[in-house]
Order: structure tokens, then sequence, then C-alpha cells
């Protein structure tokens, strides 16, 4: 057992693999499919995926410095887009698009990624500036 690696939830298909893993600061995000009629509401709720398994750890979007997305149509990408623009700022991560026609669970598309938790370095920021310092 590694003393070190933090893990989150359990995903709800694998009892064994977890949704999130933290060694140190760095941290992987397993797949999240998208779920939904529509190519449109499977990219909203694959990003909302994120997001759930995101604050499990206390973290943002922005701590994703690469995403991987896979699509059942690569031609999708650019409908996937317009949908992720709404969840990032810049600066903006890297992502790589895979075109995969076999996604588990009639899914359309599925995020993963992997990123910094700056949380500790944002604090002892926070905590070191100083409004009155002047004075």
């Amino acid at each position: 057992m590694n003393l070190f690696l933090k893990t989150g939830e359990p995903m709800s298909q694998y009892d064994c693999v977890s949704s999130m893993v933290q060694l140190g600061d760095f941290f992987y995000l397993s797949g999240q499919i998208g779920k939904g009629s529509t190519f449109h509401d499977q990219c909203v709720s694959a990003c909302y995926a994120v997001t759930d398994v995101l604050h499990q750890f206390d973290l943002r979007f922005d701590h994703i410095l690469k995403f991987t997305v896979y699509l059942v149509d690569i031609e999708l990408r650019d409908e996937f887009l317009e949908v992720f623009s709404n969840f990032v700022d810049q600066p903006y991560p890297a992502l790589t698009f895979v075109e995969s026609p076999h996604l588990p669970d009639d899914a359309m598309v599925c995020i993963d990624g992997c990123g910094v938790n700056t949380l500790r370095h944002e604090r002892s920021m926070s905590d070191a500036y100083c409004e009155d310092c002047d004075e």
C-alpha cells in the first residue's frame, strides 16, 4: 500500500478503479463519460462529472493541465469545444482528441486529465499577502 497516494471515490462501474488519484501535488483523473441523449448534453454532463470528481479534493477545472478527450467521431471536436470553452479560462490547458468509436454505456464523449494540486501554494501566497503592510 502506498501511504502517500490519495484516492477519490471508486468509479461507480468498477470498485477497483479510483475516480482520481493524487501523489504529492500531481493528480490523475479517470475518464468521465457523458450522459444524455444528445452529444451536447453528453459534453455538458462529462464536464460536470469532471468538476464533481475534482471537488473531492477541493480542486477546480483550472488545476488540470492536460486533458484527453475521447470522441466517437473526431468531427465532433468543434461542438465539444463550444461546451468545453465554458469550463476553462486562460491560460488554457493542453488537450488531445482521440477518436474512439466504442465508448462504454453508449457514451459519445469521455474526458480524462492530469494536473497539479496547487492549493497549498495558493494558500501560502494568500497568507503572505498583506494589504496593510505599507502602513
